[in-house]
């Protein structure tokens, strides 16, 4: 695993050295073990790497064909590439290293952009063809690796992080006041945008051709389309599926250094390491503890798993201290970011790289085989049978009715909106499922002169909008379709990325395996939610081996935030979300705020979301530059201009 960066400038300029060093700088986190550039005119490439195959200096990046022509700096792992290589060589092409780097450019040169059609695994790479000037930037199908990138005039700028692209002080850097909004609904910036404005993420399984003054953007890869013909027998799947979890495991374990993974007890985590364990002399797991409630402490759980499976178990420990490592995670994930559970891996990342290089994950599984029962299984309205009815009605009612009482004024008109949508609009009820605040919420949180921005944030929801244009009749596999291109990618996905490389270590998630992933979206969301229990197919098909632990109910990674919130963290909660604060930052009502922390310090409802959601925020901008957002004049130029 890497972290890349590069310059396209126009055709008569050339590419100073000294701005792909300094891209490269902020990315040595990403690659400690070395570096490398290549100029060619007006193209630069730079790359920090971190060596997991071929550790010799034959792996050193940026990597080029045998003349020199064709040119790639890397950040990934392709699995299963042998049969391609020796195809390869079949064909003459002659290798210098053992890396998987080496089959693109090679590969390249044989299909071109067709290449990605041929290759699996967790990538975002920059390939140049200096013959034909051509620059092609291309990312992972499930968007497993970021890759951000920028044009200004005649300048195109790319890298692995958004901080790299912030090196090169040609480049202006202004917040999104959408971007910003979109944050808040989300607890994080949704894909195709970042929090800056002009800058991009390249979506998933998304490839960008800059040529001939011109660029192209394509999405090379879909999920397979929904399959009408009856299904092989749950027992089969299951069988099937066993069996498939242990080939993509294998294929994650190719490395050339000491490969580990993270076991919280749980499940996902424990079907991985059971997987893994056969293949590796020994394996070591990390685990996470928390200080506090014993409801939120995995740790026996995982010891319990560990101790069935031989493993060689490590636990961290961690309390609200922990929060001291908030600037660095927010420094880390780039832009805005409020998934708490961001906070222990960074600390879990750091902890486990003392001992292994890779690790496996369990991430994945929840958005392929509905992991989240209370987001996916309870369909309130047409066809929905009574039992899931009451349990959707019941369920999505209360959340309605708890955030309508934090919100402040019109409790009643809020709450009557909310429930109207439990009917009539599911693209609106599945996104406010998901969204850390509703539409009432939002205009009830937003300065008066950015409601209109919320409004609009709201109506171009990327939740409600993948989850509207999905076609799938099936109503789990809508819904996990629309997870997998939003909530996976921007939450789960960054997160881990961003906490891992942070460390210098690298994460592999053998659920979102291609194979894997395309097979179990053919099969009915039955198999996989059904009765209030998700993941149906993984505990049927692994459960009779294994250990009791790991057969208990969902619980989640996230780190016990309410509890601190009320005790030992209260005064960083108040002293950061001041009303004088907040006012000068004139976004978000003060009254609203203080309104939702009285009720969550009161014990009145669990608000810890959307107050992290606005603690981080607060950090951020304050960190940024020390800028400070003008949110009426930039919102309303946002919004003339757009």
């Amino acid at each position: 695993m890497c972290g890349i960066a590069g310059i396209l400038r126009a055709p008569e300029e050339r590419v100073d050295p000294a701005d792909l060093q300094a891209m490269a700088a902020t990315l040595a986190h990403r690659g400690p073990d070395d570096e490398g550039f290549h100029v060619d005119g007006n193209l630069g490439l730079a790359h920090r790497r971190l060596s997991i195959l071929d550790l010799s200096a034959a792996g050193h990046q940026p990597l080029s064909n045998e003349d020199g022509t064709v040119w790639v700096a890397y950040n990934g792992q392709l699995y299963d590439f042998a049969p391609t290589r020796s195809w390869l060589e079949s064909r003459g092409h002659r290798f210098r290293s053992r890396t998987d780097t080496e089959v693109l450019v090679h590969l390249y040169e044989e299909k071109g952009e067709d290449l990605l059609e041929g290759i699996d695994g967790m990538f975002a790479f920059a390939l140049w063809d200096a013959r034909r000037r051509r620059l092609l930037l291309a990312r992972d199908r499930l968007g497993i690796k970021p890759l951000y990138y920028v044009q200004h005039g005649a300048t195109w700028a790319f890298a692995s992080e958004l901080k790299a692209l912030q090196a090169l002080p040609e480049l202006p850097a202004e917040v999104d006041p959408l971007a910003l909004v979109h944050y808040l609904y989300q607890s994080s910036v949704p894909g195709g945008t970042s929090i800056l404005k002009g800058f991009r993420k390249l979506g998933p399984a998304q490839c960008l051709v800059v040529e001939n003054g011109g660029a192209r953007l394509r999405t090379y890869w879909s999920v397979p389309a929904e399959v009408t013909a009856p299904p092989e027998p749950f027992e089969a799947a299951c069988a099937s599926f066993e069996s498939r979890l242990a080939s993509a495991v294998r294929s994650h374990l190719v490395a050339d250094v000491p490969v580990g993974t993270f076991l919280s007890g749980g499940l996902d985590s424990t079907a991985v390491s059971k997987a893994a364990r056969p293949s590796l002399g020994e394996l070591h797991t990390f685990s996470v503890r928390f200080e506090g409630p014993a409801r939120h402490d995995e740790g026996p759980g995982a010891r319990e798993v560990a101790e069935a499976l031989g493993t060689i178990h490590h636990e961290l420990v961690i309390g609200p201290s922990a929060l001291a490592v908030l600037p660095d995670m927010i420094r880390h994930a780039d832009e805005p970011f409020a998934i708490s559970s961001a906070l222990a891996l960074y600390l879990l990342a750091r902890f486990a790289r003392e001992r292994v290089k890779v690790v496996l994950t369990g991430d994945g599984a929840d958005e392929v085989l509905a992991g989240y029962p209370w987001r996916h299984e309870p369909e309130v309205g047409a066809g929905a049978g009574p039992l899931s009815f009451l349990r959707g009605l019941a369920l999505t009612g209360a959340r309605s009715v708890r955030g309508a009482r934090s919100g402040g004024p019109g409790l009643s008109a809020q709450a009557r909106a909310r429930l109207g949508r439990l009917f009539r609009h599911p693209d609106e009820r599945y996104a406010e499922i998901v969204d850390a605040f509703t539409l009432e919420e939002m205009d009830a949180l937003l300065a008066p002169d950015l409601r209109e921005l919320g409004r609009r944030a709201w109506a171009e929801n990327p939740v409600r909008l993948r989850y509207a244009e999905q076609s799938a009749r099936d109503p789990v596999n809508r819904r996990l379709r629309a997870d997998l291109a939003t909530t996976l990618v921007d939450e789960m996905l960054t997160k881990v990325d961003r906490m891992t490389m942070a460390a210098g270590l690298e994460a592999r998630v053998p659920f979102l395996d291609r194979a894997l992933v395309e097979w179990a979206f053919r099969l009915p969301g039955r198999y996989k939610v059904r009765g209030g229990v998700g993941k149906r197919l993984l505990r049927r098909a692994l459960a009779p081996t294994l250990p009791r632990a790991a057969r208990r109910p969902k619980h989640g990674f996230d780190v016990p935030l309410g509890d601190w919130l009320r005790g030992p963290l209260r005064p960083l909660l108040l002293d950061t979300l001041t009303p004088e604060t907040l006012r000068r930052r004139g976004l978000v009502r003060p009254d609203a705020v203080e309104r939702m922390i009285r009720a969550h310090l009161a014990g009145r409802g669990d608000h810890s979301r959307k107050i992290f959601t606005l603690l981080v925020l607060e950090e951020w901008l304050g960190a940024f530059d020390q800028r400070t957002v003008a949110p009426s004049r930039r919102a309303h130029e946002a919004l003339e201009l757009r």
